[in-house]
């Protein structure tokens, strides 16, 4: 087979549609109503205006979601059991954001974390503590949850991240 055959055996056919028949008709979007239930969340809601981390886990796959979802995406079943999270996470991947202040007019910068609570198997985005340079941030920092003073049982209430120091032992041993 010469490569020029081998070519046009490659290259992508397109092939000619016959409309075999249509119908005229509106679709008036404004006749649609659509009601979300986020009743399901209570449970994580209440918990997380008493400063605690919990999610839900797929009974089909023990995959843990948080921020709870309704659906398992991966096996479509709906999560039914609450697991409970630590305050600790680590930053899955992050970016800088540019907003521009309205009474100013300086540009600030802030970093946007994408973080994985510890035991969770999804990622929330959040904020990370205004007192650290974005510069220091890195992909798998460890994070801990910074609360709200006034918590109103909503993601909001996880007012920030700070860095989690890490002690460890072994890491003083190196400074010698």
């Amino acid at each position: 087979m010469s490569k020029l055959t081998q070519r046009k055996s490659l290259d992508y056919i397109k092939k000619d549609y016959v409309r075999t028949r249509t119908m005229p008709a509106n679709w008036y979007l404004a006749s649609y109503k659509f009601k979300f239930n986020i009743s399901h969340n209570n449970h994580f809601l209440k918990k997380l205006k008493d400063k605690k981390l919990v999610g839900n886990q797929c009974s089909g796959c023990n995959r843990v979601f948080f921020p709870p979802r309704l659906v398992c995406g991966k096996c479509l079943v709906k999560p039914d059991q609450w697991v409970d999270l630590r305050e600790t996470g680590r930053v899955a991947t992050f970016a800088i954001v540019y907003l521009k202040n309205p009474e100013t007019g300086e540009v600030e910068e802030k970093p946007t974390v994408l973080v994985q609570q510890d035991g969770a198997d999804t990622a929330v985005i959040s904020q990370l503590n205004p007192e650290i340079d974005f510069r220091d941030t890195y992909v798998g920092m460890p994070v801990k949850v910074h609360w709200a003073e006034n918590r109103t049982g909503g993601l909001m209430d996880i007012e920030y991240y700070d860095v989690l120091e890490d002690d460890a032992a072994d890491l003083n041993k190196s400074k010698e």
